[in-house]
């Protein structure tokens, strides 16, 4: 008997000593010395509770779900197998299913919750439940990236440690936070030392940070490195094939409406002349120009960042006035190149009270397009009241002008030319803006007037500006 039970006795304390080890390598960071010890503990006792507990971990951090789902299968009930299953469902971007699971109370618990409420984007309730956590490495840093996401980098500044991943995470929310000498010096110091990813993530603050403080040689250097681990012709047309697509679109009607155009035999005098298409984008582009260099000074300004404008979270603060600007422009353009046309661009003023109706449509249109984006991976237009009222004084030369000057040229064309200009001279989200730009177009249409158009983009901005901020996330 003494020589039955004594093979599975000295096979679980082999395998218990083959843990101790994988744990020790585990809580070295040594994550594939780790996985073979374990793997060995599992030769010796293949039900191994604890090993197979750590060994669903190991596959979790190296972002492996197929095997940790593996060895959850083997692990069976198990007091951790909740926990271990919610950080799977983490990692596979499932975290509505995380809130469904009934999880353990205690420390960790509440950490996998408020990591699923942050992937929900509900920041205010994931900061709620992350306070009061054990300073882990994991909490630390959530804790950090939840200031960001709720506007208030400098004080996630305070929970940050000294481990190469938090300092990595400081460096970045130091450059969003307007302080980038401070950021670009600590990055370089930790450049040395980082894994790949987080050296890719060094590299693309620094890449910002330099050229936002025009130092091109810089940050010439740095985006040479960063395309050696990135790809970034790559990345370059994830974010614009809808752009790109959307041009060449664009070019192809204008060169079938060129094509159309029969040469003339006789010269018409006209006494006041429509500008032409050229005239069109040189008001665009002056306008877009303008627009332009007052995001520049005011990233400077603001954040001692030229390139504000494209850095993440210091955007957030820059766009709202290039909408302004760049409507002002436009409008202005339009004051000073086209004044006795403008109160025929404008019509008639009873109209404004179409953009009640307007307003509304324009709000279901975002709220839509809010609930399909995040499965086609598409951005959407900042939600300020700001660039609502730009796009209201845009409205003139998109819906007033444009169309007169395409029909004049190209005929009937000109309602799909001048859809297609919106969404190309406008920057935001392309689909998006070519679906309002047609619908804005047919709604002038049946209204007879720019000046409802306009009143509906107010309208639309105002309501938005009485949401709640966590409201505003939906769309």
């Amino acid at each position: 008997m003494g020589v039955l039970l004594g093979g599975p006795l000295a096979s679980a304390q082999e395998a218990q000593t083959y843990y101790l080890r994988c744990l020790r390598f585990y809580q070295q960071g040594a994550l594939e010395s780790a996985q073979t010890t374990c793997e060995l503990a599992l030769v010796s006792d293949p039900n191994h509770a604890p090993s197979l507990r750590l060994l669903a971990r190991i596959a979790l951090e190296g972002k492996d779900p197929k095997q940790a789902e593996a060895f959850l299968e083997r692990l069976g009930k198990d007091p951790e197998a909740p926990l271990l299953q919610a950080r799977l469902l983490l990692l596979k971007g499932r975290p509505e299913e995380v809130l469904k699971l009934d999880l353990p109370s205690g420390p960790e618990a509440r950490l996998l919750k408020a990591l699923a409420l942050e992937g929900l984007k509900r920041y205010e309730e994931a900061l709620a439940l992350a306070q009061g956590l054990p300073p882990t490495l994991e909490a630390r840093l959530l804790l950090a990236r939840l200031y960001l996401a709720l506007g208030k980098p400098q004080e996630g500044l305070a929970f940050l440690g000294s481990t190469p991943e938090e300092r990595l995470m400081e460096g970045r929310l130091l450059f969003l936070s307007g302080r980038p000498g401070e950021a670009i010096s600590l990055l370089e110091s930790l450049l040395p030392v980082l894994p790949p990813e987080g050296r890719k993530e060094a590299l693309r603050t620094l890449t910002l940070a330099y050229l936002g403080q025009g130092d091109l040689a810089r940050g010439s250097a740095a985006l040479s490195q960063l395309a050696q681990v990135e790809n970034l012709p790559g990345r370059f047309l994830e974010r614009t094939w809808p752009w790109l697509l959307t041009f060449l679109v664009f070019l192809g009607l204008v060169l079938l409406g060129e094509s159309r155009i029969e040469p003339l035999r006789t010269v018409e005098v006209v006494e006041d002349p429509l500008p032409g298409p050229g005239s069109l984008y040189l008001y665009l582009l002056l306008s877009l120009f303008l627009a332009l260099a007052f995001a520049l000074f005011l990233g400077k300004a603001l954040f001692a960042n030229a390139l504000a404008l494209f850095t993440p979270y210091q955007q957030d603060q820059v766009l709202p006035s290039f909408y302004l600007v760049y409507g002002l422009a436009l409008f202005t353009a339009l004051l000073l190149g086209q004044r006795r046309r403008l109160p025929g661009l404008l019509g008639d003023g009873r109209t404004w009270v179409e953009g009640f109706w307007v307003g509304p449509a324009l709000l279901l249109c975002l709220f839509l397009y809010g609930l399909l984006r995040p499965f086609l991976g598409l951005s959407t237009l900042p939600l300020n009241l700001l660039v609502f009222l730009g796009l209201a004084l845009m409205e003139p030369f998109f819906r007033g002008l444009a169309p007169l000057v395409y029909k004049e040229r190209y005929r009937d064309l000109a309602p799909a030319l001048a859809a297609l200009l919106f969404a190309l001279a406008v920057p935001g989200p392309t689909l998006l803006l070519l679906l309002l730009g047609a619908g804005l177009l047919w709604a002038k249409e049946r209204a007879g007037s720019v000046l409802g158009m306009a009143t509906g983009w107010v309208v639309a901005g105002v309501v938005l500006a009485l949401f709640p901020v966590p409201w505003l996330r939906r769309f």
